[in-house]
């Protein structure tokens, strides 16, 4: 692929995911505040519980004095220090003693007690600091003053150290405690929160891959499409360069799918997606827009022609048949090219001429890309006022008529039935070509109503000519008119209400309606000859061309396509191929109508290789429903020299 001069890549960014429910800052917000409220109860609870424990350590602390000195004053009253040391001494036992002394009632120490062995104690109570005071709690000391009194007169004074490490410790270890039980709610709650914050995330990236992505393909869907060619039309815009999008539609995709079912259409979308995959480049995105529809964003980083060789290339991936459901099923496609800002200016411009484009590949013909131009536009107008008049046609019968071209015997030129050919005369469109017309009753849906009203229409203009003696009318059938579940049962009706035998009337269809709908036709196809209904292969040698469905299906007649009669006798490739065609049929006990025949070399050519009819401008040209019954009448149908 030939590439012009770089350009900027644009770098289509897949769909952005939503924000999260909770955002990791009010989380973390959220948290923060719990654990702050968490640690302001564990410090107030710490408060009160240091008060408590305070109080507790106090009131046992002057209980404790009161026991000593009780027990203490005789020793003192008598000035017996070895006594009063002894029982000083019993106080190790209390851990939080640091040291207790008793003095006389001068104040003069008497005997005295510390827990370590060099520790001073002061001499006097004086030196003990207390100044008059029977109690003090500092922040590490607990001290108590407490008479040693004998029959109510008092001997002298009691005093002790008590240490608050204790209590300390014990604050200490259930603040900690506190904390460490703090901490793992709050871990817990942290955990939870941010568990539940990643299943909520998680259920946010599935809820968005759903709402994203194709659930047959795997592809992005029309949601995906919107959001990636905005984006891509954005980052075009932003930095001056181009998009492209090619807009891809199955062709015969709808016959296939009724035909064999939608799980074998679900499969062959799946194929028809993994195809594009392999084709595109890792920069370009695949949508499905919905039913048969694909679209591809591209960054538009090629020249004009490497941008038609892309869509080619796309259009090339559909020539290999698709096997599914045990079965090979052929299909094509067709394909239509827009870029931004060449051929539109924003999103919805993008889209729709590169619809337009697409519907003017299925005009030509289908199985092609084209890329649009501004003058299909005024074709899109066209084919939407086409629509509308035909809807009101087929409503009111009102515009759309049936002309008939005769069909001759080759050997005596006797006029042996018509085929019956639409035309449409509209007051403000004009004369609309058949192929037009059946063109557009095919992409809105309309081609099924359409053929009915042929079908009855030509089986009531059947039955009113036969009084001149029997004539087949020939009628050309679509795929999806033979698809239809109702055909038999409908065709069956239209010939008893318009009072036609069945061997009057005979059914044309292409090969590639044939081929399109080979398994389900098949029986409808042998119950209508079994009626007596005649079937044709028209304009054979331009489809399949396989030999198979001709030994399979029970069909009476083949119609030599005009582009192989045109250039005869004097094209041998053409002689060839008529000469062959001739053979075959024979060979298979069908007859041959060829079609198109022009000059009287022509037809004597056709006569001499075994021709069975002949039909073409030499004979009749096609003509009205009254002129044809007037020639019936009069037995003047014009014939060949």
């Amino acid at each position: 692929m030939r590439t012009q001069a770089p350009e900027p890549q644009i770098a289509i960014p897949a769909p952005p995911l939503p924000p999260v429910l909770l955002s990791s800052r009010l989380v973390v917000t959220g948290i923060l505040a719990a654990g702050l409220a968490l640690l302001t109860v564990v410090l107030a609870l710490t408060g009160l519980d240091y008060w408590s424990t305070r109080q507790s350590m106090l009131q046992d602390s002057r209980v404790e004095a009161a026991i000593v000195a009780d027990n203490i004053a005789a020793a003192v009253m008598f000035r017996d220090a070895r006594t009063a040391n002894e029982m000083l001494a019993a106080l190790k036992s209390s851990p939080m003693v640091l040291g207790a002394g008793v003095y006389d009632a001068q104040g003069l120490l008497l005997a005295h007690y510390t827990r370590g062995p060099g520790d001073s104690f002061p001499a006097t109570l004086a030196a003990a600091g207390m100044g008059g005071l029977t109690e003090r709690a500092g922040v590490s000391v607990l001290e108590i003053a407490r008479p040693v009194e004998t029959a109510g007169v008092a001997e002298g004074t009691l005093y002790f150290r008590k240490s608050m490490r204790a209590v300390y410790s014990r604050l200490a270890i259930r603040f900690v405690s506190a904390l460490l039980i703090a901490g793992c709610v709050m871990a817990m709650a942290a955990a939870m929160v941010l568990r539940s914050q990643a299943a909520v995330r998680n259920a946010e990236n599935r809820l968005h891959a759903l709402a994203h992505t194709d659930a047959v393909t795997g592809t992005g869907n029309r949601h995906a499409f919107n959001e990636r060619l905005a984006a891509a039309i954005e980052a075009a815009r932003d930095q001056g360069t181009r998009v492209a999008l090619v807009y891809i539609d199955l062709d015969n995709f709808k016959t296939l799918n009724d035909t064999f079912g939608h799980a074998a259409g679900d499969g062959l979308l799946r194929q028809v997606a993994r195809r594009l995959q392999s084709v595109v480049r890792s920069t370009d995105a695949i949508s499905r827009l919905g039913g048969d529809e694909f679209a591809v964003i591209l960054p538009l980083d090629m020249d004009d022609a490497a941008l038609n060789t892309y869509g080619q290339r796309i259009v090339g991936t559909f020539h290999h048949s698709f096997t599914e459901v045990g079965q090979q099923m052929t299909m094509t496609c067709s394909a239509g090219i827009a870029t931004f800002p060449g051929d539109a200016a924003d999103m919805d411009g993008l889209v729709s001429n590169a619809d337009t484009a697409m519907y003017r590949a299925k005009e030509m013909g289908k199985n092609r890309c084209v890329r649009f131009d501004a003058s299909m536009n005024q074709a899109v107008v066209r084919r939407q006022a086409i629509e509308h008049a035909l809807r009101a046609a087929l409503q009111q019968s009102e515009g759309l008529a049936l002309h008939y071209q005769p069909l001759f015997a080759a050997t005596d030129r006797a006029l042996v039935g018509a085929e019956a050919l639409l035309r449409w005369s509209h007051a403000e469109l004009g004369n609309v070509s058949p192929l037009e017309a059946v063109m557009v009753a095919e992409d809105c849906g309309l081609i099924v109503p359409l053929g009915y009203w042929v079908m009855r229409t030509a089986c009531r203009d059947a039955a009113r000519w036969q009084a001149g003696g029997p004539l087949r009318v020939s009628v050309n059938i679509s795929a999806r008119q033979l698809g239809d579940p109702q055909f038999l049962e409908r065709v069956m009706d239209i010939l008893r209400e318009e009072g036609l035998p069945a061997h009057l009337l005979e059914i044309e269809l292409t090969e590639t309606v044939l081929m399109d709908n080979m398994e389900a036709g098949a029986h409808t196809l042998h119950r209508l000859s079994q009626l007596g209904i005649h079937l044709a292969i028209d304009d054979f040698g331009t489809g399949y061309s396989s030999l198979a469905y001709l030994r399979q299906l029970p069909m009476r007649r083949l119609k030599i396509d005009r582009s192989f009669v045109k250039d005869l006798p004097g094209q041998e490739h053409s002689r060839t191929i008529v000469t062959a065609i001739v053979a075959l049929a024979h060979g298979l006990g069908l007859q041959i109508t060829a079609e198109g025949v022009e000059t009287p070399e022509q037809a004597d050519y056709l006569v001499r290789q075994g021709c069975d009819v002949l039909q073409g401008y030499l004979f009749a040209r096609p003509m009205p429903v009254g002129e044809f019954q007037a020639q019936l009448q009069e037995g003047t149908a014009r014939r060949g020299v």
